[in-house]
């Protein structure tokens, strides 16, 4: 008895050992890619991105070399009135250095994508204009929270801030643009994590983290913060993101609001969202633009095979580009040629990884 008890002893420790193994050549793999891309990230963002990371990072300074920082910074419901500017301000000022390293990593990753793409003019428009629309119903939101819970002045002294409700909008904005994209280049099992996935695991984590903490503090801000930031870029970018002469928005059925739920649930949000489409829908096409006549030809076309928000894009590079003046198309020249150096840049560092490992 005892042999066999010293047998299945020493098994045991052998499967802990074969357990322990995998976890830390995970955890290294993992390790690895972060840091490759974010090596990747931070060398082709833009300055423009990099003064964003900046800004973050002086707000979170302020907080903590300054007692009264949070006032003069942080959204409070109750004191809007006389600070107007936390409207601003509020979206870029973090309260811990954990959401700051997250914050800079996630806007380097995501503005390396989506600044090839759009411009670094629409993204800073965007985000500026994202972080004022979270802030502003995040607001709202807790005067109404005050109504509702009876006059719990929490909801009106609470203080709080954080640049989640714009990360929110950026992950979305990535799962329209770039869906299908690894969020990592290298390692198999991490190729399975795209950028489609980014924003339902966002959301889904600060939900359960608010909700664990309580929903006090900082907390409820950070879940009123993604929450309306998610929905704030929806609007935007389904009705009113301008592709030149083109339409406005994305049309396609995979980015209507019930598309972004699980299949299960899509018929019962379509039904709720049914209204406030159609109120959308009427407010865009007030400031719809009106396409040329060689676009308005080519985008039905184009759209058959590929998606609206594909073929406005596309049309307007094919039908537009010898109409533009020198300048526009050297911009848009050097916008291509930096995408281009990204992906190169991104298949060296992978490269270089697998060597190293190669060698190792």
């Amino acid at each position: 008895m005892v042999g066999v008890n010293d047998a299945n002893d020493a098994g045991a420790s052998d499967v802990d050992v074969d357990v322990d193994d995998g976890f830390e050549v995970l955890a290294l793999g993992l390790a690895r890619s972060v840091r490759t891309e974010l090596t990747t990230s931070y060398a082709s963002s833009s300055k423009g991105t990099k003064r964003l990371c900046a800004v973050l990072a002086s707000a979170y300074a302020a907080h903590a070399l300054f007692a009264n920082a949070d006032s003069l910074f942080a959204l409070q419901a109750y004191a809007v009135m006389t600070h107007p500017w936390v409207l601003v301000t509020s979206g870029y000022y973090e309260m811990t250095f954990a959401a700051l390293c997250f914050d800079v990593c996630c806007l380097l990753y995501i503005g390396k994508s989506l600044e090839p793409i759009w411009g670094a003019t629409e993204l800073l428009r965007f985000v500026v204009g994202v972080n004022i629309a979270v802030a502003t119903m995040s607001w709202i939101s807790m005067f109404l929270l005050y109504v509702i819970s009876a006059g719990d002045e929490f909801y009106l002294f609470a203080k709080f801030g954080g640049f989640h409700g714009v990360l929110a909008a950026l992950m979305l904005a990535l799962r329209q643009v770039l869906p299908e994209e690894p969020v990592f280049a290298a390692g198999a099992l991490l190729r399975t994590l795209r950028n489609k996935h980014l924003i339902g695991a966002y959301l889904t984590f600060t939900a359960v983290y608010a909700f664990m903490s309580g929903g006090r503090h900082h907390h409820v801000g950070l879940y009123l913060f993604d929450i309306w930031g998610a929905y704030a870029a929806w609007v935007y970018l389904r009705y009113f993101q301008p592709h030149g002469a083109g339409p406005r928005g994305d049309a396609s059925a995979d980015f209507a609001f019930a598309a972004l739920f699980p299949p299960q649930a899509r018929p019962v949000i379509a039904r709720v969202s049914a209204p406030l489409h159609a109120i959308a829908t009427k407010f865009a096409h007030r400031s719809v633009v009106q396409k040329p006549p060689d676009v308005e030809a080519a985008s039905p076309k184009l759209s058959t095979t590929m998606g609206v928000h594909d073929a406005v894009v596309r049309a307007k590079m094919e039908n537009n580009e010898d109409d533009d003046d020198d300048s526009t198309h050297a911009k848009r020249e050097a916008r291509k040629e930096r995408a281009r150096k990204l992906l190169e840049a991104r298949e060296e560092l992978v490269t270089d990884e697998m060597n190293d490992d190669a060698t190792a």
